[in-house]
């Protein structure tokens, strides 16, 4: 009897321990689901929808818009780079570091936000309104080679990369089409 006794006790036990841990995996397991991962959104370039890794077209000499939506409106950290022969996104390489999703910063408060860029002497650089952001330069051979990345961080620093292809085209180009 005092071994079936002690059989039962060491069951239940086992049971309440394993049962235990179980739990807190699972609960554990459902935190990091409900944080989720952060995505950036509706990448546009103009006005236009671009997925990561397609070819982005800008002339030289002339801006264009960049615009993107934050999965949230809490806030976040968005920073624009320029890569030239496969570099990846660096402090070598950034343009521009924004902390948006606040009021409090007032040049991209919200979960949507936009910049304004453009290529003009070996230079892409970024402005919101008449608020220059920063630029980066590049070499003539490097124009085959340019991506556009763009970055954006949750305040749990959970990120998202998005990385287009660059084609410049210069004015003569233009023109000439």
């Amino acid at each position: 009897m005092k071994h079936i006794l002690l059989t039962l006790s060491i069951l239940v036990l086992t049971a309440c321990g394993g049962g235990g841990n179980d739990e807190k995996s699972s609960e554990t397991d459902d935190l990091v689901v409900d944080t989720g991962i952060y995505t950036l959104q509706n990448i546009r370039f103009d006005a236009k929808d671009y997925y990561e890794g397609e070819q982005v077209t800008v002339t030289e000499g002339t801006s264009f818009e960049v615009q993107w939506v934050s999965p949230t409106a809490a806030p976040y950290r968005i920073e624009l780079y320029l890569s030239t022969n496969g570099e990846v996104y660096s402090d070598n390489n950034k343009i521009v570091e924004l902390k948006c999703g606040n009021a409090s910063f007032s040049l991209c408060p919200n979960a949507t936000g936009e910049v304004q860029c453009g290529i003009d002497d070996n230079s892409l650089s970024c402005a919101i309104k008449s608020d220059f952001l920063g630029s980066e330069s590049f070499q003539n051979n490097d124009l085959s080679s340019l991506k556009f990345i763009i970055r954006g961080c949750d305040a749990l620093n959970n990120c998202d990369v998005k990385t287009f292809e660059l084609s410049i085209q210069t004015n003569t180009e233009n023109t000439a089409t």
